[in-house]
This record gives C-alpha cells, structure tokens and sequence, in this order.
C-alpha cells in the first residue's frame, strides 16, 4: 500500500541525490513523496481522496542497502545531474539502448551513474571501474535503426 514517505528517508535520498549525481536540494520543492511495495520510492501529485492506489506518479528510486535510481530518474531530472555521468558514443548507445553492458574506460567514480548519449538523459547504469552494467529495464530495451 502507497504511504508518505517519512522525512529520515526523503532526507536520505535527498542528500544521495545531491552527494552522488550533484543534484540540489530544490529541485524536488514542488513533488509529493511516498514509499510503496518493494520499497519503491515515488513523487507524484497530492494524495488521491477515496482510492489507495499502489502507485501514484513515478517510481524514482528504490530503497535497499543504498538508493537505487531507477530509469525514471535519470530521464526526469538528466539535466540536473552535474556527477557521475558517462557519456556514449553512437556505436555504444546502439549497444546500451539493446540491452548490452558495455566494457569501457572513463574516470568516473564507482556505483550508480547516468548515461547520456549527446545530453540526451538515456537511463541508469551501475559501474564497476571495468564495466558499464546496464540498468534499463529490458521492457524499454530497443533496437536503433536511426541515431
């Protein structure tokens, strides 16, 4: 069942937001926060009266030993992300946007990273300091015919 989210664990993403992707406080002023099934972390709109939904709005993290930044995330806020962000080439974004993880070189500290392709915000990946291991759902993999 869809609940606020209490202020310790908005506090805690906030400031993951902010430490991993450089992502400030402010930008979340206007969003409704709640927690879900799974520990699945959502903004939206205010609470709907007379229905419990099981979602509202869109799942932006999810909360297990550390936050995880879901595809959503990456996509919504991309051009607030300052850190941590690896760029592709074309032949690298054809590879990702399939489903591949990709073996790369970048400077880029370790853990959850945003991937971008020309500043187009493609979704989130966890890097390991060898390799790029995807994380789009395969339901939004793709096959690229024209970039």
């Amino acid at each position: 069942m869809l609940t606020t989210l209490d202020l310790d664990k908005r506090a805690l993403i906030i400031d993951y937001c902010y430490e991993r992707f450089g992502i400030m406080e402010h930008i979340f002023d206007n969003y409704n926060w709640y927690i879900g099934s799974k520990n699945r972390i959502y903004i939206g709109p205010e609470e709907i009266e007379r229905l419990i939904p099981e979602s509202i709005g869109l799942c932006i993290f999810r909360l297990d030993r550390t936050p995880k930044p879901t595809t959503n995330f990456i996509q919504l806020f991309g051009k607030e992300i300052t850190k941590n962000i690896i760029n592709l080439d074309r032949d690298q974004t054809l590879d990702f946007c399939s489903g591949s993880d990709l073996k790369i070189t970048d400077s880029v500290e370790p853990g959850f990273v945003s991937i971008k392709y020309k500043n187009i915000s493609l979704g989130c990946g966890h890097w390991n300091g060898e390799t790029l291991k995807n994380q789009i759902p395969k339901s939004r993999f793709c096959k690229i015919n024209f970039l």
